[in-house]
């Protein structure tokens, strides 16, 4: 990268989704660029997304899914560069792309490493200059011109967009430097929390559970009212419970809440009630571990069962058909904390979007734009996340090119 106040220099930190795409979108329309990134090779952590199948956006995308300060810039950005826009892009690059029947849409391969190897073709074919193993270590502004520092060398250019990942999954590379660059600029940064990750959960009426996995419907309960409600699995592990709805429910999730699974959301409370019922009247001296079985798995009766004990010995309690049925669709475990970042998939908080424009450009510095993760916008579990990174990273370009054209 030339040390020129040229008018189509780049820089863009980070070689992920966001990193990638913007870095894309600029060599195609012949701005000059030049994309950093720490790792030996670039889209580390896009090619684990989705369980490695790599789910990329969502069918009911809209800005309603996405926890952030503005979800006005949200609508803006998502309206800019969405879901259509996206796969007509990677499309063009060479991708097919199917849709399950929650909406979710993976490459066709349901490999996450597809739509990687897709970019990084497309980034050679453009001629884009990437530098791998190349962390940056400071970056300034004066005179014009962005100079960012890395542990080789320096550059200098007209623009810089920081698209280095938040602080989740830190075995990619994503350690959150990216915010302390950020901060060097004068942004603040809300408080950070892991997102879409394991819960700790109170383990009294769960321990001999680990390694069980159960569709259910998972309720997130604050003070005693529901937040909000997901079905899917629950894996129960020895530190509380995971699974895909778990991950999902885990956005809305903080300590203190309650999780409320219903075990059997395939039937009534009353029906369940009476099953019982009719079993025991065959079986009278069946203990409620042994009246669940064949309605729930057996490890499940057992914690079900010593929930509707309470501590105390079944034998002395009798059974009462309409309470365990109850606590089988109601078993409720209090929320003590997540798994970290080291986890999770996504960083909650960031750089507030009020410090940026609508084209996510910094209102700081003028031709600093940050992207991504690193903004306080996140998504529910479903390629949101990745959609997000996409459409900031798209947005940024467009800015950019349009502020090159006007120079010219």
């Amino acid at each position: 990268m030339k040390s020129c106040a040229s008018a189509d220099t780049a820089i863009v930190v980070g070689g992920g989704a966001s990193g990638m795409l913007c870095a894309l979108r600029l060599a195609q329309a012949g701005v000059g660029v030049l994309l950093l990134e720490r790792n030996d090779r670039l889209g580390k952590k896009l090619s684990a997304t989705g369980n490695g199948q790599g789910n990329i956006t969502n069918r009911n995308m809209g800005a309603e899914h996405y926890f952030t300060s503005s979800k006005q810039t949200a609508e803006h950005v998502l309206a800019a560069f969405g879901k259509d826009e996206l796969l007509a892009f990677l499309r063009a690059c060479g991708g097919l792309f199917v849709t399950d029947e929650e909406g979710r849409v993976y490459p066709a391969s349901r490999q996450a490493a597809s739509v990687t190897d897709l970019l990084r073709a497309e980034l050679s074919r453009c001629g884009v200059e990437v530098r791998l193993q190349e962390k940056v270590v400071g970056a300034s502004y004066a005179g014009g011109l962005f100079r960012v520092r890395t542990e080789q060398g320096s550059y200098e250019s007209k623009f810089l967009v920081l698209a280095c990942g938040g602080k989740a999954a830190r075995h990619f590379g994503t350690d959150g430097g990216g915010y302390a660059l950020a901060e060097a600029f004068g942004h603040t940064v809300t408080k950070l929390r892991p997102s879409l990750v394991q819960l700790k959960t109170e383990q009294t009426f769960i321990r001999g559970l680990k390694g069980v996995r159960a569709d259910c419907v998972l309720r997130l309960l604050r003070g005693g009212k529901e937040v909000v409600r997901m079905r899917g699995d629950v894996l129960f592990t020895d530190f509380g419970v995971s699974g895909d709805a778990v991950f999902r429910i885990s956005a809305f999730a903080r300590e203190g809440d309650e999780l409320c699974i219903d075990f059997l959301p395939m039937f009534e409370g009353k029906e369940l009630s009476a099953a019982l019922s009719a079993k025991s009247a065959l079986y009278p001296q069946l203990p409620p571990a042994d009246l669940l079985r064949g309605m729930v798995n057996s490890s499940i009766g057992k914690c079900v069962a010593k929930y509707y004990a309470n501590g105390k010995k079944t034998g002395d309690i009798g059974c009462n058909f309409e309470k365990l049925a109850h606590c089988v669709k109601n078993f409720r475990l209090p929320v003590t904390g997540t798994l970290g970042f080291d986890y999770a998939q996504v960083t909650k908080g960031g750089v507030p979007m009020g410090e940026l424009t609508q084209e996510l450009e910094s209102k700081k510095v003028r031709g600093l734009y940050i992207v991504g993760e690193l903004t306080d916008a996140d998504g529910e579990c479903g390629g949101y996340n990745l959609q997000w990174a996409f459409s900031s990273g798209a947005v940024a370009a467009a800015s950019i090119i349009r502020e090159v054209e006007h120079a010219h």
